[in-house]
């Protein structure tokens, strides 16, 4: 599953002195694997409803600290690096609230991208989880739903998000 993160991030632009919002309460494995792309995670509250990012946390984290530069991008103005990607995680199955996640990314030109390693299975608004992002991450540890005792898989919609994340694999 780590690795699914991994790989997610980095076709999703992620890489070195870049910066990746996620959320506060979250399992190693999502912090790791945007360090492994060489950026840094930022940590935004999670919704007392969902255990998971929260929408609002979000906005106001972005609306303080980040500017839209002519590049289209959001940088952050206090380290000066740009923020690539979102990346929330369902807690233990409990959908994040995606709809306005979405918005709050399509606003300052962030990838969403879902750890739905807890999620398999869960819906959210007749969706399952791990669809409404770029690409998402499921992990096979011996804790989830469906285990091989340890994989991940990487789900998009995206053909060529899908190519690259082969080619990178192999």
């Amino acid at each position: 599953g780590t690795a699914a993160l991994h790989l997610s991030l980095k076709i999703s632009g992620v890489e070195e002195n870049t910066e990746v919002i996620t959320q506060s309460l979250t399992f190693v494995a999502t912090c790791n694997a945007i360090k492994y792309c060489g950026a840094d995670p930022l940590f935004v509250d999670v919704s007392k409803e969902t255990a998971s990012l929260d929408s609002k946390s979000l906005k106001e984290f972005l609306l303080e600290n980040c500017e839209i530069r002519d590049d289209g991008f959001s940088w952050n103005k206090i380290s000066g690096k740009k923020i690539v990607a979102c990346l929330p995680m369902h807690t233990f199955g409990l959908c994040a609230d995606l709809d306005e996640i979405k918005k709050v990314c399509d606003e300052f030109n962030l990838v969403l991208i879902e750890d739905a390693a807890e999620s398999l299975g869960s819906l959210y608004k007749n969706k399952h989880t791990g669809s409404m992002g770029q690409a998402s991450a499921l992990s096979f540890n011996g804790n989830k739903i469906i285990t091989t005792g340890s994989g991940g898989m990487i789900l998009t919609n995206d053909e060529e998000i899908a190519s690259k994340a082969r080619h990178i694999s192999t």
